[in-house]
């Protein structure tokens, strides 16, 4: 790699900490009681319980792809907070499905909004809606990249 690329991922690795440690992010997120401390583990678990009926451990583990073992701890966590519970799979009796319980749907409806807040901020930095394409553009470029050579697998 040459010198010049050295210092853009040098660059982009200070800009991307800086926004994310920003302390107008970390205010933003405290607003939000029920995901505030969360891990993006967890987060991601309760999209996925959300967003799929029936849903079993081994539903989870494939789609994240975590070890069973790390998945196990981020459920216990998520049923002492009571977001999620644990019913006897219709599908697979030998298994458990996972749901949310109120608050966890609360929790989700909650991660949502913070998302649009988030997201949103983000979009309101840039001018004009040609700056705000450009982003969604590069954007789609790096993730489909990023699934094509396997790192986000």
């Amino acid at each position: 790699m040459n010198k010049k690329y050295e210092e853009q991922v040098e660059e982009l690795s200070r800009i991307w900490h800086s926004m994310i440690m920003e302390p107008n992010y970390k205010s933003v997120e405290s607003q939000f009681s029920r995901i505030h401390g969360l891990s993006t583990v967890e987060i991601g678990v309760l999209r996925i319980i959300s967003e799929k009926e029936d849903v079993i451990i081994k539903d989870i583990v494939d789609i994240l792809k975590i070890p069973k073992s790390t998945l196990t701890s981020v459920i216990n966590r998520l049923e002492k907070r009571k977001l999620i519970k644990r019913t006897i799979s219709s599908r697979d009796k030998r298994s458990y499905k996972l749901v949310l319980t109120q608050e966890g749907i609360l929790a989700q409806e909650e991660h949502i909004e913070f998302e649009k807040k988030f997201y949103a901020r983000i979009m309101e930095c840039l001018d004009t809606c040609e700056e705000r394409e450009e982003l969604l553009k590069l954007m789609k470029k790096i993730t489909y990249n990023l699934r094509r050579k396997g790192i986000f697998q």
